[in-house]
């Protein structure tokens, strides 16, 4: 006794031109609403869109109009940092022991040797003077002959 399956057959219908199954009410069949303009979730959406795809040609202008104080904020910023890394580093130096009585007495030692060597006589200070000016010409980019002029 097997019973054969048989497949629902299509019919259409011709007010909607759309298939139905036999048995069915083609009336009662929920029909999608027509379509409309976008929705205001849509909208936003380009919006935003639109927004983001600017977002680098606004930055280009911005950073092309304030150059220079973008810049400079950016050195101080990074003075700044860099300043407390420095005071952070040198207070973990002090709170070992021994560490700091042994620097003090290197910085005395070099001053000691700094002042016997160039400041205590007139030709070692003169010499001094001139190891400065050539340091100043080096950075400067001055030549010796133009200085004399």
């Amino acid at each position: 006794m097997e019973t054969e399956y048989k497949e629902p057959q299509v019919n259409t219908v011709l007010q909607n031109e759309m298939p139905a199954l036999e048995g069915t009410n083609s009336q009662s069949l929920a029909m999608l609403p027509p379509a409309e303009e976008p929705n205001q979730l849509e909208m936003i959406g380009a919006k935003v869109s639109q927004f983001l795809a600017e977002i680098p040609q606004d930055l280009n202008k911005f950073y092309s109009a304030y150059k220079t104080p973008i810049i400079a904020l950016a050195v101080f910023l990074a003075s700044f940092v860099t300043l407390r890394v420095v005071l952070a580093m040198l207070a973990a130096v002090n709170d070992v022991p021994l560490v700091s009585p042994i620097f003090e007495l290197i910085g005395i030692g070099y001053t000691g040797w700094f002042v016997l060597r160039y400041l205590l006589k007139a030709p070692t200070r003169k010499e001094l003077a001139a190891e400065i000016e050539s340091f100043k010409r080096q950075i400067t980019g001055k030549n010796t002959t133009e200085s004399l002029n």
